[in-house]
């Protein structure tokens, strides 16, 4: 089933962190952790693949932190989502492998174009649109 872990919405909650400061300079590992209190080291194992998938910068030491590699206009849910959790699909099972009724079912269509639509939808969402939500 299509479910968002909690490690996809705390990125989520830290990329909104950090686009609230976009352009301020970095923000410290210490200043998310106490506003969102998380670990740090839970922060450290949701800031990698992000930086991995170019969405974050990031300094170590005594004046390092973290920030936005773009401008919040531009990156979108799904970037966010996908860099934490892989492609998102509505379920991890091949429905053929597991459904004896596959091969007859009216539904199997239904499926692939309703996670086409939700990726469409968390691709024009982008973190800028998320603030302005807060609002």
């Amino acid at each position: 089933m299509f479910d968002i872990s909690a490690r996809a919405d705390y990125g989520l909650v830290i990329m909104l962190e950090l686009a609230k400061n976009y352009q301020k300079g970095l923000v410290s590992m210490n200043e998310i952790t106490e506003a969102r209190r998380l670990s740090p080291a839970y922060l450290t194992q949701i800031t990698k693949p992000l930086k991995e998938a170019g969405l974050l910068l990031s300094k170590e030491g005594k004046t390092g932190g973290y920030a936005l590699n773009k401008n919040p206009e531009q990156i979108s849910v799904l970037e966010v989502v996908e860099a934490l959790e892989g492609e998102i699909k509505l379920n991890r099972h091949d429905c053929s492998s597991f459904c004896s009724a596959f091969h007859n079912c009216e539904a199997k269509t239904l499926w692939p174009s309703i996670m086409s639509e939700i990726k469409i939808m968390l691709a024009k969402k982008t973190l800028a649109d998320l603030l302005r939500d807060l609002k």
